[in-house]
């Protein structure tokens, strides 16, 4: 059985991946119209960064859907580039205000149970390939504060552990904004899956 908390994220998975769905139905239709209006070149990837980067620090906050319209005006690469950026930078920030605030910060805005659920889950061995894999199967910033707050692992081996993880789904989102309508279906089918798997692994622990 899946936890009340894990049934949470995985309908709030699926909300953000209809989200996604619906932007990027939005940004094919008024792709002329996004690029005229809502280019603002290197200043409006300035903004997407910084509005990504506050999402994964803020974990109730989710940019998802604007990756289709990153797509939209700076093409696939880019845009996943950029995601990458905001993504692993975001992290780092929430590593780094577990580690140096502790418990008495963090227990204000997360369940420390659940938070030690995350924790549980890297184990004592290939550290940085379960970061990884973590990264790749749980799409939610909690486990960025987990790491932070329960564990010794260095902030250099996180950081590229996450910068690994997160790149896999930052291409496949940003160029699925240009597949056929079946192909993103199968796309956020595939990130809810994975999403899922992640949350049984949590159950099991």
């Amino acid at each position: 059985m899946i936890g009340t908390t894990d049934k949470s994220n995985l309908i709030k998975s699926l909300l953000l991946i209809s989200l996604f769905v619906l932007a990027v139905f939005v940004s094919t239709v008024y792709q002329k119209e996004i690029a005229t209006y809502l280019d603002f070149g290197y200043w409006g990837m300035l903004i997407y960064v910084l509005l990504a980067t506050s999402s994964t620090v803020l974990d109730p906050v989710n940019t998802l859907p604007l990756i289709p319209v990153a797509t939209a005006l700076w093409g696939g690469l880019i845009s996943a580039l950029l995601s990458i950026t905001a993504w692993t930078l975001g992290a780092i920030i929430a590593f780094i205000i577990a580690r140096r605030l502790g418990k008495p910060f963090i227990e204000k805005r997360f369940d420390l149970n659940q938070i030690a659920r995350y924790e549980k889950l890297l184990g004592d061995e290939y550290v940085f390939w379960n970061i990884v894999a973590l990264r790749i199967m749980i799409p939610v910033d909690i486990l960025s504060y987990a790491i932070g707050l329960f564990t010794s692992v260095k902030l250099s081996t996180y950081s590229l552990a996450t910068l690994i993880g997160v790149s896999p789904f930052a291409f496949l989102l940003a160029y699925s904004a240009t597949f056929p309508l079946i192909l993103q279906i199968g796309v956020g089918a595939l990130v809810l899956v994975t999403a899922y798997l992640g949350y049984k692994r949590i159950q099991r622990n």
